[in-house]
């Protein structure tokens, strides 16, 4: 997949936050990785030999690490280090958790806003989240769930195993839909509707 991800890419912080907190601006670090081979590396490589070398730390490594190859032309954005592709698409509700969970748990709730394609559930705690094998071609679909106080919680929609960055542009249009609409039938619903 690396050859489709394009060279020169936006870091994910400003030149500035990422020199107060590590000592160097990106064209010091994209530099410093030039000559010590980064280039050549996989990710773990390249995590391995800021740690080795520079010791940022291991969260900052990572953030270096991904800039980098996005700026290389080694990752795509929303491209994960094994060279799958991810995307998440989130919204706070006005409802409660227990209402919220449901609604997706629920066969017949899930039925009412849930794309169209091929879901099989593969795992799932109450209120907490809903996992499982997602449409034809291999990926995953994970939905977590967050109280955000008595009466609003939120889902968070992750799919993965993705091929490209196109397919992450229509999965995140399909559930950014998807959710809305999940939003516009828990307004309107009969609170029955939704009893787990």
């Amino acid at each position: 997949m690396a050859s489709k991800a394009q060279a020169g890419a936006k870091p994910i912080m400003t030149d500035v936050a990422i020199q107060d907190r590590t000592g160097k601006g990106w064209d010091a670090w994209f530099a410093a990785l030039d000559k010590a081979g980064a280039a050549k590396l996989d990710h773990k490589g390249i995590t391995a030999l800021l740690d080795a070398k520079f010791k940022p730390g291991p969260w900052w490594g990572q953030m270096i690490a991904v800039s980098y190859e996005r700026a290389r032309g080694i990752r795509a954005m929303n491209q994960k280090c094994d060279g799958q592709f991810s995307v998440s698409v989130s919204k706070v509700m006005p409802v409660s958790l227990a209402k919220l969970y449901a609604a997706t748990a629920n066969d017949a709730a899930r039925k009412t806003w849930f794309p169209r394609g091929a879901f099989a559930t593969s795992s799932q705690t109450k209120d907490k989240y809903f996992r499982g094998a997602w449409g034809k071609d291999g990926a995953r679909l994970e939905i977590n769930f967050y109280a955000k106080g008595a009466d609003k919680a939120q889902i968070v929609v992750q799919v993965n195993k993705l091929d490209s960055n196109d397919a992450v542009e229509s999965e995140r249009t399909i559930w950014k839909k998807a959710l809305e609409k999940l939003s516009t039938t828990l307004k309107i619903s009969v609170p029955l509707m939704f009893k787990s």
